[in-house]
C-alpha cells in the first residue's frame, strides 16, 4: 500500500506519472514493480543458513498493491533454507475491506494445512498483509493455525495519511489504515495470543510507514532497523534484513 504515492497525486496531480486510472491498485502495483524492477531481479543466491532438518510451511502475505512477484527473492532464501513458501496474494490487491481479507484467511490456512498435513504454519507478512494476519490469530482462531506470525514494514496502528488518500482512491482498506477506524481498534484492543510468537521488523527510515513507530506491537518482538539507512521496498531483496526473518521463523 503506497499511501505516499496517492498523497503525492493530491497535491501535485498527475505530472510525471504514467497513463492511466490512478485510482486503480492495478496501476499502483504495476507502477511500483516497473520502478523496482532491477532490485527485483533475482540472481545468484548467496550461501545461507543450515537449511532446515524438517521442512516447514510458511505462508507469505503480501500487503496493498503488492503483487506476489515481490516475495521471489524472499521465497527463493527460504527454499534454500528448508522451508516451503507459499506466496498468497488476496483478492483486489488487498485493497478491500480488512476485516472480510482477514476473514479470507481462514480459508487459505486450512487449505493450506490439509496439502501439506501440517498442523500449523507459519506466516510471513508484509505492510498491511501483517495487519490481517494478526486480526486472524488474535480474533479468528487463527492461534491454534499458526506457530510464528513475522511482519515486515507493517503500519499495525494505521498511517495518518491514510485518511486523505481513502478521500481519493475510495479503497475500503484506506478507511481501515486510517487511525482510530473500527478495523484498527479491532486489532489493537485485543491482547496477542499466549501461544504465538509475534515478530514486527520496522524501518525507521520507511518512506512510506510513518510514522515509523506505527509499526511497533507491544507484547511482541520489535526490531527496528534504525542503525543505517534502509527503505520500504529494500526489505524484500536485502539479504542481510532477510537473515533477521529467517532468524524470526526459526527461534
Amino acid at each position: 500500500m503506497r499511501v505516499a504515492a496517492l498523497f503525492a497525486l493530491a497535491v501535485a496531480g498527475c505530472a510525471g506519472l504514467p497513463p492511466g486510472d490512478k485510482k486503480s491498485p492495478d496501476y499502483w502495483a504495476d507502477y511500483f514493480l516497473d520502478m523496482y524492477e532491477q532490485e527485483r531481479t533475482l540472481g545468484t543466491l548467496e550461501a545461507g543458513p543450515t537449511p532446515l532438518a524438517q521442512p516447514r510451511v510458511v505462508l507469505l502475505i503480501t500487503g496493498v498493491t503488492i503483487r506476489a512477484e515481490w516475495f521471489d527473492q524472499i521465497a527463493a532464501r527460504l527454499r534454500r533454507d528448508g522451508f516451503r513458501p507459499v506466496v498468497y496474494q488476496p483478492p483486489a490487491l488487498l485493497s478491500g475491506d480488512l476485516f472480510e481479507a482477514s476473514r479470507q484467511l481462514i480459508g487459505v490456512v486450512d487449505q493450506l494445512r490439509r496439502q501439506s498435513g501440517q498442523d500449523k504454519i507459519d506466516i510471513l507478512a508484509e505492510c498491511t498483509g501483517g495487519l490481517i494476519a494478526r486480526h486472524y490469530i488474535q480474533s479468528l482462531g487463527g492461534d491454534r493455525q499458526v506457530s510464528r506470525l513475522v511482519t515486515f514494514v507493517s503500519p499495525q496502528h494505521g498511517i495518518a495519511k491514510a485518511p486523505l488518500a481513502a478521500s481519493i482512491a475510495r479503497w475500503p482498506a484506506l478507511y481501515d489504515l486510517s487511525p482510530g477506524s473500527r478495523f484498527l481498534r479491532a486489532v489493537n484492543d485485543v491482547p496477542l495470543p499466549p501461544g504465538v510468537p509475534v515478530t514486527s521488523i520496522y524501518t525507521c527510515n520507511d518512506e512510506y510507514i510513518q510514522p515509523y513507530t506505527t509499526s511497533i506491537i507491544p507484547g511482541a518482538t520489535n526490531i527496528g532497523l534504525c542503525n543505517e539507512h534502509v527503505v520500504h521496498f529494500q526489505t524484500f531483496w536485502d539479504p542481510r534484513i532477510y537473515l533477521i526473518m529467517h532468524a524470526a521463523l526459526t527461534r
